[in-house]
């Protein structure tokens, strides 16, 4: 299937310009680019993107369709996108990529009483661009209290590199029940200072 193409425009305004008139700004870079290039993509344009599953986007820029990733989405503090990283990717080149990872399963965990400790939600991936999963999954469902899922269990493309030690401790299988007991015992310590 023939990935989407999304239309993004040069920009020779700044971002505030380009924000006031509804649209966001952009920059797309990138090793095998002269220089870097300012543009802007109009916000119905940016959620088919951000809808997209393709880890490599295709965006049209002046009659010409280039490959990229979005390295980077700024927010402001209401959440509002407001600035986005493109980086140029052509056959070949090796880029980083920081890759979610998603746990499936959570559910047979409550009800067991037992609770997902997900210490890293994210890990930086290198290698090339086609073969980027958009994530990571991670099957908790049989997992046991004081189950540990460790970075060398990350199913990941053989192609692919992890920015990361094998023995990395991604997540972890505690008890609700310990938690509650912890809480308890803290409120009545704070009675007894009383």
């Amino acid at each position: 299937m023939q990935n989407a193409v999304f239309n993004i425009t040069e920009r020779t305004e700044k971002g505030k310009k380009v924000r006031m008139k509804g649209e966001v700004p952009a920059i797309m870079y990138g090793q095998s680019l002269e220089k870097p290039i300012p543009c802007q993509i109009t916000k119905r344009e940016l959620i088919d993107l951000l809808g997209s599953k393709s880890s490599v986007l295709s965006l049209k820029l002046n009659d010409k369709v280039e490959n990229c990733v979005l390295k980077e989405v700024q927010r402001d503090a209401f959440g509002n996108i407001v600035h986005l990283d493109f980086q140029y990717v052509k056959k070949g080149d090796t880029i980083k990529l920081r890759v979610p990872i998603r746990f499936s399963g959570a559910e047979s965990l409550d009800a067991r009483k037992l609770l997902l400790d997900d210490v890293i939600t994210e890990v930086q991936l290198q290698g090339n661009p086609s073969e980027m999963p958009e994530h990571i999954e991670v099957n908790v469902e049989g997992l046991e209290h004081g189950a540990q899922i460790l970075a060398k269990d990350l199913v990941i493309p053989e192609t692919l590199k992890m920015d990361l030690d094998p023995e990395t401790v991604v997540a972890r299988i505690g008890s609700l029940k310990t938690s509650s007991i912890e809480v308890e015992d803290d409120n009545n310590d704070e009675e007894t200072a009383e």
